[in-house]
């Protein structure tokens, strides 16, 4: 039996939640017996999972030393192989005496190196971090710079801690007519189509989007800038929308269902997400990237966190310098202009996807971790 045991999980939407129930799907798929351990109330879909599934609710101290006790109580009855967490916070209150612990790192949750200035306070939670990952079996860092950051913030042993980039899965077969129609109804005739599918936070750089839309939208008045997701930053960016008259340029989205998703990707000519680092929070990766390469679509990232490990400069993408406008203004449109090169980009991030983040291959890897 391999257990799962995760804060963030399906019908949840967001990164890490994609990825853990992507993981729980792809090892069930491999022909492994997989409980998953997760937060929140039951859904009436988790019966129909190849894979078992157990909620645990109540004030999160709580539930996560209620969760460890149930851990310990399947390792006492069952042979099992490991145990995947998602974060330290899973894994905090686990007895880990003869048991391969595999903690996944999304950089996001890594305290940087000047919290050791900081408050006793702020010093108490990194030390919590620290013991968390103490006697695991590995850490399984997203990117080099989560791996870089653990070790340069916690000083963790470069030796425990292994790069596995998140896997990915598209939801084709699930596309409905319906589907169809509400995301037609959303493009209409507008074209170029740019897209951002993020939560809306400070750091996740919308805002320098919308700068360049004031530049480009003299050379493509019908361009389409299509925002899905939803987050603390929302009525800002609705709020400077207005403010720079882009109105008819920009449409928000909300969440989207992921066969939603597939489709905008599919129709969109360039996906961009330009990040900045907004005092602790940061990109640890960036699937979305992955996500849009996976359809063909060419991508623009910035250098922040581990976005590099995600966008292949000038194959894949472009990376742009973290908070230049300037240059994040000319590199949306030298591929907005140049259909040749933005197709080009599209055909390698697709090949790459297909080959590395697949998760039917994805799964290996993470299944090899426990070795």
């Amino acid at each position: 039996m391999i257990i799962i045991t995760t804060q963030c999980f399906a019908p949840k939407i967001g990164g890490i939640e994609s990825l853990m129930t992507g993981m729980a799907e792809a090892m069930a798929k491999h022909g492994d017996e997989v409980l998953v351990l997760a937060d929140g109330k039951s859904h009436h879909t988790d019966h129909n999972q190849a894979y078992k599934i157990k909620r645990f609710t109540g004030w999160k101290p709580l539930r996560r030393l209620e969760k460890a006790r149930y851990v310990e109580k399947i390792c006492k009855n069952n042979y099992v192989e490991a145990i995947y967490a998602d974060s330290w916070k899973s894994v905090e209150y686990l007895n880990k005496e003869r048991k391969k612990i595999l903690v996944l790192a999304h950089g996001t949750e890594i305290p940087k190196q000047y919290w050791t200035m900081m408050l006793d306070l702020l010093r108490f939670k990194k030390n919590r971090i620290i013991n968390s990952y103490k006697n695991v079996h590995k850490i399984l860092a997203n990117s080099s710079y989560t791996r870089d950051l653990m070790q340069a913030s916690l000083k963790i042993d470069p030796n425990l801690i292994q790069i596995i980039h998140p896997g990915i899965d598209v939801y084709n077969d699930f596309i409905t007519e319906e589907d169809k129609k509400n995301v037609s109804d959303i493009i209409c005739k507008n074209k170029p189509v740019i897209t951002t599918l993020a939560r809306v936070e400070e750091r996740k750089g919308h805002i320098f989007v919308l700068k360049a839309l004031t530049k480009i939208k003299e050379k493509f008045p019908d361009i389409l800038y299509l925002i899905a997701g939803k987050g603390p930053y929302l009525e800002n960016i609705k709020k400077i929308t207005k403010e720079m008259n882009l109105d008819n340029n920009v449409k928000f989205l909300g969440w989207v269902t992921e066969p939603e998703k597939s489709l905008i990707l599919r129709q969109s000519d360039l996906f961009i997400m330009t990040p900045t680092t907004v005092g602790e929070s940061v990109e640890g990766f960036g699937m979305a990237y992955i996500d849009a390469s996976f359809h063909g679509v060419a991508t623009i990232g910035s250098d922040s966190g581990g976005v590099s490990d995600a966008i292949l400069d000038n194959e894949t993408g472009i990376i742009c310098e973290s908070g230049n406008q300037e240059m994040i203004t000319e590199k949306i449109l030298l591929l907005l202009e140049n259909k040749k090169l933005r197709e080009n980009m599209g055909a390698n991030g697709k090949l790459r996807a297909n080959e590395k983040y697949a998760w039917d291959k994805k799964v290996i890897e993470y299944l090899d971790a426990s070795n």
